[in-house]
């Protein structure tokens, strides 16, 4: 039996944009936030634009509710979606 994972309260507000049709991109970049806390990597949400916490993004995508959606250049992917919209 699987235990009902707990969503923290700053993850909370991106899942809700993401459940709304939006998706979640990673792009590469060599800024403070991403070198400190993102490895290597910035977030934000499609279509609107808006910023994702490091912390947000990446305990999402640990914790497998945003899919990668395998559209890098490189057998990567850029951009997380969550599975049931």
């Amino acid at each position: 039996m699987r235990q009902e994972l707990k969503i923290p309260h700053y993850a909370k507000p991106v899942l809700s944009r993401l459940r709304q049709g939006g998706a979640l991109v990673r792009q590469s970049s060599t800024s403070e936030e991403a070198t400190a806390k993102g490895n290597g990597y910035i977030y934000f949400t499609h279509p609107d634009g808006k910023t994702v916490g490091a912390a947000s993004a990446l305990w999402l995508i640990a914790n497998e509710i945003v899919q990668p959606a395998g559209d890098d250049l490189f057998g990567g992917s850029q951009t997380y979606r969550v599975a049931h919209v």
